[in-house]
């Protein structure tokens, strides 16, 4: 360009040469900062060239600008002749906030003149600065409390595991790379990880609680601000068992009931579970410790049981009103109580009382009951069916029948809904209660189609559920016998299929509710 000056008292003439070259730079920069630093450390260093150079304005680089949304860095120029340049932080940057920046720069020169008319640029460079970390950070443990209970007399690989963390960045400062027990005289070791071992046995008789401090350090060699506390308890030798119950309980009859054990728990020694098995047995087989249930009148048992009012007595003592177990075989019981014995040769049939049969309004719902002790006689033949109960009930809708039989180890329970259409159905269950010479408590519960076999208090269900509807039907009128069971195929007034056997059945008496018992 050409520019004229004219002064009053004489002429300069200056003159501008074209701005002919774009400046140019390097197409990428690696920098390094120190994190609360602001000098960014380039490679290679900034600088930019100008082919115009050395020409004045159009040679020379005004400055640099940096690209990118939210860069917390500026560049400034240092020599416009040269070229050279710097990037600096505006403030100081945090490694733990942005370990790592990128952003773009571009130099430009300084134009045709001092104005900066017909300025040109150069293309952007891609810059890539890291933030070196400083170790600002102390280490913090996780907890400042660690506790622990162990078992005496054990050499433990890990006994527990303090841990710290490190707020720093960068793996140097950041990692912890090593604890330490600072209590004296502790037979405890801690590694580097932090896991603390027993270097002897530890025993409850001596000391039962261990307290010490620990520390750690991060790979910079700083210490945690703050240490942490350890404390182990030793436990006596553990052994699995069920803990806070007694052998022996006081009970006072009639007292209502009582709970067996109501502190026991269970100690596992920390040890893991996968299945509980728990067994209570009554020792009943000592003299001075066995079971008296014998020598209880039926009134006592009734009243220690718990047993509910308003029952049907089938086995009543013989008297001028109930005179039909005056002539079956008794046993006296050690008061005097009845037991009544049946051995194949007698029964008793209940007697229809007042116009209504003893059992009327008996029908899919009732409950039979019945102390019973039998026992088995080895035999070559078959064994029979020992009759305990047999009844056919006259109803609104026709006759239903059922009977109540032992067979061997067997118990078996035949309900006939409704004789002149329903088919029977036979329920067996298969115990050795039936058939070894004890006493047993036996509740048949029916509620038609379901039938429960108490014995003892436990409960049964039937093995076995036959239809037999080959079964020749007994007759039509109602009836109730015991020991024994009235068939159509025999005449009047025999009785057919008896209890039998030498030992046979032995029964106390009992009640009925809504049903029979006896």
């Amino acid at each position: 360009g050409l520019g004229l000056l004219l002064p009053t008292s004489h002429a300069v003439l200056r003159v501008w040469l074209a701005n002919k070259h774009k400046p140019w730079i390097e197409a990428e920069y690696q920098g390094i900062i120190m994190e609360n630093d602001n000098t960014v450390l380039l490679n290679p260093p900034l600088f930019a060239l100008d082919k115009d150079a050395p020409l004045r304005y159009a040679g020379e680089i005004c400055g640099f600008r940096i690209h990118g949304a939210g860069v917390p860095f500026e560049a400034v120029i240092l020599d416009k002749a040269t070229g050279e340049g710097l990037i600096r932080a505006k403030e100081p940057v945090d490694c733990e906030a942005h370990k790592e920046h990128t952003f773009t720069i571009q130099a430009y020169d300084c134009g045709e003149g001092p104005d900066g008319a017909n300025t040109k640029k150069s293309h952007k460079a891609t810059v890539h600065v890291r933030v070196n970390d400083v170790n600002e950070f102390a280490p913090v443990f996780v907890e400042k409390l660690y506790r622990v209970a162990v078992t005496e007399g054990k050499l433990y690989d890990r006994i527990l595991r303090v841990e710290a963390i490190d707020g720093d960045c960068s793996p140097q400062y950041s990692q912890i790379c090593y604890y330490e027990i600072l209590t004296p005289n502790i037979p405890f070791l801690i590694d580097n990880d932090g896991n603390i071992e027993n270097t002897e046995k530890l025993q409850y008789s001596g000391d039962r609680l261990y307290r010490f401090t620990v520390t750690a350090y991060d790979c910079g060699k700083k210490r945690a601000s703050d240490d942490a506390e350890v404390e182990i308890q030793v436990k006596p030798t553990c052994k699995p068992s069920w803990q806070g119950w007694n052998k022996r309980i006081e009970y006072t009859p009639g007292a209502g009931s009582l709970a067996l054990f109501p502190s026991i728990h269970l100690e596992t020694c920390d040890e893991p579970l996968w299945n509980i098995q728990a067994t209570v047995e009554l020792q009943t087989n000592h003299v001075a410790k066995g079971c008296d249930r014998d020598n209880y009148s039926e009134k006592s048992l009734r009243k220690l049981c718990g047993a509910a009012s308003g029952e049907i007595d089938l086995l009543p003592v013989p008297s001028p009103t109930a005179n039909w177990t005056a002539r079956l075989s008794v046993h006296y019981s050690q008061d005097s109580s009845l037991i009544y014995w049946f051995n194949g040769s007698q029964a008793a049939q209940v007697p229809v009382m007042n116009g209504l049969h003893a059992h009327e309004g008996l029908s899919d719902h009732f409950t039979l009951s019945v102390w019973m002790k039998h026992a088995v006689v080895p035999s070559k033949g078959r064994r029979e069916e020992e009759t305990v109960i047999c009844s056919t009930v006259q109803s609104e809708d026709g006759y239903s029948h059922y009977s109540l039989a032992v067979h061997g180890c067997r118990i078996a329970f035949l309900y006939w809904p409704l004789l002149e259409s329903a088919r029977p159905v036979k329920f067996l269950w298969k115990l050795e209660q039936v058939c070894d010479d004890e006493w047993h408590h036996y509740a048949l519960n029916l509620e038609f189609p379901t039938v429960t076999l108490y014995v003892d208090g436990v409960s049964y269900d039937p093995a076995l559920i036959h239809d037999n509807g080959l079964i020749h039907p007994p007759r039509q009128e109602p009836s109730l016998m015991i020991g024994a069971c009235w068939t159509g195929e025999c005449p009047l007034p025999e009785p057919c299929c008896f209890l039998v056997g030498n030992k046979g059945v032995e029964g106390k008496p009992e009640k009925m509710k809504n049903g029979v018992q006896y």
